[in-house]
């Protein structure tokens, strides 16, 4: 990346109408007629480039007299925060509390306060997979405990995880585990017995 003092202003005026993200933390944007300053990977309408001051720190921005945009959270990136992140850490709790409550990809992004499209996004960033698969996976783990509990069959467990068809829950149990949910209870419950004499 290039050492902030050898960037034009031209070059940050640049990365900020790119949106570019690998410049949060390298400068701030500073937007007069607001009175806010951004990260430079904020999707907030673009300023004019007059009405446009750049600050190395966030410390000047705020020294100048402008506060933080609620859109882009320059202030929580700055204290090392990331409430996108934390917006999809909570949703996926409560999911993986009771993933029969969230049927679908609108309905986590719902949990999530986010639209499916950034709920993409979270959690290509966050998780390197989609929403559709942070779903399965969820109900594959609560299936599991429930089925080592020995306290549900594999047709009450599909339906107690989510699941609307028991053809789709053994081929998504069988993908993920590699056994069947019926072999898999067995096995597992096994283990926990005594053996006998």
């Amino acid at each position: 990346m290039s050492d902030i003092s050898s960037l034009t202003f031209g070059e940050r005026l640049a990365r900020m109408y790119a949106s570019d993200a690998a410049s949060d933390g390298v400068f701030v944007t500073g937007v007069l007629t607001t009175g806010i300053y951004c990260l430079p990977s904020c999707r907030a309408r673009k300023p004019k480039a007059k009405n446009v001051v750049f600050f190395d720190t966030e410390e000047e921005a705020v020294q100048a007299g402008l506060r933080p945009c609620k859109r882009c959270r320059p202030d929580a990136f700055y204290a090392g925060c990331d409430p996108d992140r934390d917006r999809l850490t909570a949703a996926l709790s409560m999911l993986e509390h009771d993933p029969s409550s969230v049927p679908n990809v609108p309905a986590l992004a719902k949990l999530a306060g986010v639209g499916v499209s950034k709920l993409h996004m979270l959690a290509q960033r966050h998780a390197q997979t989609t929403p559709a698969e942070l779903i399965h996976a969820s109900r594959i783990r609560v299936a599991m405990r429930l089925l080592q509990s020995g306290e549900t069959g594999a047709t009450e467990t599909a339906f107690a995880v989510g699941y609307e068809s028991v053809s789709a829950f053994y081929d998504r149990f069988k993908q993920a585990t590699g056994s069947t949910p019926g072999a898999f209870a067995q096995r597992e419950q096994g283990r926990g017995r005594p053996e006998e004499l």
